[in-house]
C-alpha cells in the first residue's frame, strides 16, 4: 500500500506488507546485480571483512528479469577483487538432498580450468546457503563454516574450498561478532516481510535505501511483478511436486521395508534359536 503523493513514489512512502521481499531469489539477485554497494555490504557479512578490503566485486551472471525463465539458476556468482569466487543462493524450501547439490555447486564453481591452464590459477571459492529451512541436521547456529579437515587433528586442509550456510531462522542465536559484522542485520533485512520493518533498518543507509527503492520498482511495475509472481509458482510447484514425489515413494516401500524388517527378525530368531550368533 501508498501513501498518496504527488511525487515518484519511493520505499519510504510504502506501507504495509512487502508483495515480494528479499527471500524473493529473482529479486534477490536483481537487487544486488544492480545495487554494488549493497553487494558489497552483504558480502563484507558473510565473509566478516572490513569494506575497505574490497578492491573491486562483478556479478559473473547477471540476469535480464524481463526475459528470466522460470529454470534460470537464480544463485549469484561473483569474483571479490579478481582473486575469489563466491556463489551465493536462497534455499528457502527444503531439499533433502541439498548437502550433495551444495558440494556439487561448490566443485563446478571452483573448478574454471581449461584445458592445459595451470592450478596456479584456481581462485579460492566458497558456496553460501541462505536459507530459513534446517537443511543441517542437528544444527542450530546461526551462521556455520564448513571446511575440508583431518579428522583427528582437525586441521584444515584448505581454507580455499568452502561452505557458509546461514540460517535465518536462528537469527537469536547470533554472535557478538555476527551483529558487529552487519550478518545479524542482513538477516534481519531479508526476513523484512513490511516495509515498517524494512524501513526501519534501512533508516540513513544509502545502499539499503537504494535496495529498498528497487524493491518497490519491483513489486508496482506490473511487466517485473507478473516475472516474480511466475517464478514463485515455478518454485511452490517444484517444490510441492517434490514432496508429492518424495511422500509416495515412502508410502509404498514404507511396508516392503517393513516385511524385509520381520523377515530378518524372523531368520535371526531361527538362527538363534539353533545355537548360531548371527
Amino acid at each position: 500500500m501508498l501513501k498518496e503523493t504527488t511525487q515518484k513514489p519511493t520505499y519510504a512512502t510504502a506501507t504495509g506488507p512487502i508483495g515480494f521481499t528479499l527471500k524473493s531469489d529473482l529479486l534477490f539477485h536483481v537487487a544486488m546485480q544492480q545495487s554494488t554497494s549493497a553487494l558489497t555490504s552483504l558480502v563484507c557479512a558473510l565473509k566478516g571483512i572490513d569494506p575497505a578490503q574490497v578492491k573491486s566485486i562483478h556479478v559473473e551472471n547477471p540476469i535480464d528479469i524481463s526475459i528470466a525463465q522460470k529454470e534460470t539458476i537464480m544463485d549469484i556468482k561473483l569474483t571479490l577483487n579478481n582473486n575469489e569466487i563466491i556463489n551465493i543462493e536462497l534455499q528457502l524450501y527444503f531439499d533433502k538432498y541439498w548437502k550433495n547439490r551444495s558440494i556439487l555447486y561448490l566443485c563446478r564453481t571452483f573448478d574454471c580450468l581449461k584445458e592445459n591452464d595451470d592450478y596456479s590459477i584456481l581462485k579460492p571459492t566458497t558456496h553460501i546457503c541462505i536459507t530459513d529451512k534446517d537443511l543441517l541436521e542437528g544444527n542450530t547456529h546461526f551462521y556455520s563454516k564448513y571446511y575440508m579437515m583431518e579428522e583427528t587433528t582437525h586441521q584444515i586442509y584448505s581454507k580455499n574450498f568452502s561452505i557458509g550456510v546461514l540460517q535465518l531462522q536462528y537469527r537469536n542465536k547470533a554472535t557478538k561478532n555476527d551483529k558487529l559484522s552487519n550478518l545479524l542485520f542482513w538477516a534481519d533485512l531479508i526476513s523484512a516481510e513490511t516495509w515498517e520493518e524494512f524501513k526501519a533498518l534501512a533508516d540513513g543507509n544509502p545502499a539499503i535505501e537504494e535496495v529498498g527503492n528497487l524493491m518497490l520498482q519491483m513489486n508496482v511495475d506490473d511487466e517485473k511483478r507478473e516475472a516474480l509472481e511466475a517464478q514463485r509458482k515455478y518454485r511452490e510447484q517444484f517444490n510441492s511436486q517434490y514432496t508429492a514425489g518424495y511422500t509416495d515413494c515412502e508410502d509404498k516401500l514404507n511396508p516392503i521395508i517393513s516385511d524385509l524388517s520381520d523377515e530378518v527378525a524372523r531368520l535371526r530368531k531361527l538362527l538363534e534359536d539353533n545355537g548360531i550368533n548371527p
